[in-house]
């Protein structure tokens, strides 16, 4: 029996009916394919789902930190401004 190699597309495809209700049977006969192996793309499915929502809270939590960083910058950057605006330092003198 000649052995066919699933693309990600196809897998998501089983994957998505055996969610919207088809038995692993079905699917498994549909498709050629053992149960184990339906059984195994769902662990690895959702291995990586996992995977994902921990690196996106990771990515969300470094986020909010670089956003700070932006916004303290801005501040000092303002507060340097008004200072130089209060000395009597102009955007013309600067030209000069």
């Amino acid at each position: 029996m000649e052995r066919k190699i699933y693309t990600q597309q196809e897998i998501r495809m089983i994957l998505q009916e055996l969610a919207d209700g088809k038995s692993v049977d079905d699917a498994a006969k549909q498709y050629g394919i053992s149960k184990a192996t339906i059984y195994r793309w769902k662990k690895r499915a959702e291995q990586t789902g996992v995977e994902e929502i921990n690196r996106l809270k990771k990515v969300d939590e470094e986020n909010q930190r670089l956003k700070s960083l932006i916004a303290e910058a801005a501040l000092e950057i303002q507060a340097l401004k008004e200072q130089l605006k209060s000395r009597g330092w102009t955007k013309a003198e600067e030209r000069d």
